[in-house]
């Protein structure tokens, strides 16, 4: 390649940069190899820069071209002939050299920052619905800010559990929902209040739901309240219940840590639409159960002092079991009139 173009890379008023070609050149190629560009797109990028200060300073001439070489950190303007050859010109000096330097930076770091938005709208797409670690690390209004990796994590207000108290520096564990472009950027959009959340929270601790032995049939969620979760078994000779609880509750406080407050209550489900809905009231005692269905309801009796128990604070308890069961709850003190949830 004909003689090396040094380029002063001191924008004005700024400080000192690489002095020189190689300088330049090394700089932004580590930079963007960082950022998983390839030389001959880089190349490219830089030979672009060059090529547009020289038409704006020197010679507007549509046939220049610049050949840009990471190795030996020079490059060169050069001119195409109608026979096919080409001239190298004279380099740009002073002012000029200053300009195309920064022309060169700035367009590199466009790119940089282009091919930063689309790894995290790739990694959230490809992510999107799994568990990751996550730091909290500020706040503005209602929306938290954290940090997983090199990503920017957004737990926006809709996404919090209710009454979840959040601090810098605290991991969470949260669910990917998806990447968001904002003005300037893009940052993944995070959940703790999915439910899908405690369901991979229980695989984390549950072995026999990785391996098929132990099923989740239904969740029903109120984040930061409480979450029933209904359980099957493929195999008869494992409790799945006994399985998401663990020795001891290990299990069951293995993911509670990760939910704060928040009451987790796992309900072994049961083809059978009377057993499973009694089942689901847990922990209030259900004595009988009569099923609708023609409008879908089930009547169940309750004791008088476990009323308020299968009912729940707000209706929650009830609430929740109509949601995961599917069906209509009437709860009744046995003796006494009906309360609906439906």
């Amino acid at each position: 390649m004909g003689g090396g173009q040094r380029l002063d890379p001191r924008p004005r008023g700024g400080r000192p940069s690489p002095s020189g070609p190689e300088e330049l050149l090394a700089a932004v190629s580590e930079l963007a190899a960082g950022a998983g560009l390839d030389e001959e797109e880089l190349g490219a990028i830089v030979g672009m820069a060059i090529v547009d200060t020289y038409r704006r300073l020197v010679v507007d001439d549509p046939t220049l071209r610049a050949r840009v070489d990471f190795r030996q950190g020079l490059h060169d303007v050069v001119r195409s002939d109608p026979e096919g050859g080409e001239t190298v010109l004279a380099p740009l000096t002073g002012d000029a050299a200053r300009q195309a330097a920064q022309a060169v930076r700035s367009a590199v770091l466009d790119r940089l920052h282009s091919a930063g938005v689309a790894r995290v709208l790739t990694e959230a797409a490809t992510r999107r619905g799994e568990l990751i670690d996550a730091v909290v690390e500020s706040r503005s209004g209602g929306t938290w800010y954290l940090r997983s990796g090199e990503l920017t994590v957004v737990l926006p207000p809709e996404e919090q559990a209710a009454g979840e108290e959040l601090a810098p520096h605290r991991h969470l564990k949260v669910v990917v929902l998806e990447g968001r472009m904002r003005a300037r950027d893009a940052v993944v959009v995070a959940s703790r209040s999915h439910p899908r959340l405690v369901r991979l929270l229980l695989e984390q601790e549950v072995p026999e739901l990785s391996r098929g032995q132990v099923i989740i049939r239904a969740i029903a969620r109120e984040a930061g309240r409480r979450t029933k979760v209904a359980v099957d078994t493929t195999d008869p000779d494992i409790d799945p219940q006994g399985a998401c609880i663990g020795p001891k509750g290990i299990r069951h406080r293995a993911v509670t840590s990760q939910l704060g407050a928040e009451q987790l209550q796992v309900v072994r489900y049961d083809p059978d639409p009377a057993r499973y809905i009694a089942n689901a009231l847990i922990p209030a005692l259900v004595l009988d159960v009569k099923l609708d269905p023609a409008t879908r309801t089930a009547h169940l009796a309750v004791d008088p002092g476990q009323l308020s128990l299968a009912i729940g604070r707000g209706g929650e308890n009830a609430r929740l079991a109509a949601r995961l069961t599917g069906w209509r709850i009437d709860i009744a003190a046995s003796g006494a009139g009906t309360t609906d949830h439906g």
